[in-house]
Order: C-alpha cells, then sequence, then structure tokens
C-alpha cells in the first residue's frame, strides 16, 4: 500500500484537490489542506522530515517581509 501511495502520490493530490474544491472549501483553503495533508502523509512515509513543517511559520513571515510583493494586494485594491 505504500508503494502504491509514493507512485501515485501527484495524481492523488490533484484528485483530492478536486475533492476539496467539489466539497465547497475556497480555492486557497483547498490547496492549504491539500499540502498540509499530503505533508502528513509523506511524513508518516518517510518521504519528508518533521523539520520541513516546523521551517513553514518562518518561510511564512520571510514572504510577508518582502517589499516587492506588497506590489500585488496595491495593485488589486487600486
Amino acid at each position: 500500500m505504500a508503494a502504491f501511495l509514493i507512485e501515485n502520490m501527484a495524481p492523488l493530490m490533484f484528485a483530492a484537490l478536486v475533492l476539496f474544491l467539489l466539497m465547497g472549501f475556497p480555492v486557497a483553503f483547498a490547496l492549504a489542506a491539500n499540502g498540509l495533508l499530503f505533508g502528513l502523509i509523506g511524513i508518516e512515509l518517510g518521504l519528508l522530515t518533521p523539520a520541513l513543517f516546523q521551517a513553514l511559520p518562518e518561510r511564512v513571515f520571510g514572504i510577508m517581509r518582502n517589499d516587492t510583493l506588497l506590489a500585488i494586494p496595491f495593485f488589486t485594491f487600486m
């Protein structure tokens, strides 16, 4: 069963994303839930390390501190 999951991870992720969207979740929440769900599955299968989830807050705050990316919401609001 583990070999099946490892070999077919990308199609399963796409199917799960479609399922989340068909259940009525917004796209942003569906993408986040899909990434977290398959991240946990990858940790259980030994493909990923738990350190990746520990680095997630630092990456989010690092992106939020990027001045160049401020142009995107400012352009949208204009």
